[in-house]
């Protein structure tokens, strides 16, 4: 019988149609020569929807922890969570529980069958209304995790209909965008990366799914 990692493996191997791994290469060079000095939280997000953001966001943390990079991996997308059903983990407690409820965030990350990759998933969200976000227990929870990880990335919506991701990136570095080859209009993806830019953040590249 497979391990877990191997289905793991697997999954990514057979969705190569979607994102090419020499993609992921160039954005991870970027990356590494983001966070050589000091831990970051970067956000990968999309210019519209039906884009594969959680798959894309596995490939990448994936890469970095293979790396020897401490790796966090987090579901901020609150609305269509996926990443526990890909890394087989549960989902009682996450991301928003830590943002909405005072308690410590590192009893919630969880290893994964991957060295120094871990995640953090999104979490019981049914009761909490998404508007109910506050600035600051964010910023609490990012400084937290930055003591344990070398990176945070945060697996988020589409960024324009996203509240939540629009106050998320204000506690990030910086911003990773994912385009549909052929499908994202040019002006979507220009009002998207000006957004992006009004809140000071950089976007770092765009990662382009063909599927």
């Amino acid at each position: 019988m497979r391990s877990v990692s191997e289905k793991i493996k697997q999954r990514l191997m057979l969705n190569e149609q979607y994102v090419s791994t020499q993609q992921i290469r160039m954005i991870q060079i970027r990356v590494n020569r983001f966070i050589r000095h000091e831990p970051s939280a970067l956000m990968l997000t999309s210019v519209d929807e039906h884009t594969e953001n959680s798959l894309i966001s596995a490939k990448l943390a994936m890469a970095m922890a293979q790396q020897g990079k401490r790796v966090l991996l987090v579901d901020a997308d609150l609305s269509s969570p996926t990443l526990h059903d890909f890394f087989q983990k549960k989902n009682k407690l996450g991301w928003a529980n830590a943002v909405l409820e005072r308690r410590g965030v590192q009893n919630m990350i969880r290893e994964t069958q991957v060295p120094n990759l871990c995640l953090l998933t999104t979490g019981s969200t049914q009761k909490f209304p998404q508007g109910m976000w506050i600035p600051e227990k964010i910023k609490g929870v990012v400084e937290e995790c930055k003591k344990a990880f070398d990176l945070i990335l945060f697996t988020s919506p589409t960024f324009l209909f996203s509240a939540n991701a629009q106050l998320l990136v204000e506690y990030c570095e910086g911003v990773i965008l994912v385009a549909r080859t052929n499908k994202s209009k040019k002006e979507k993806l220009v009002n998207t990366v000006e957004a992006i830019e009004r809140s000071g953040r950089e976007v770092f590249g765009t990662i382009l799914q063909t599927g």
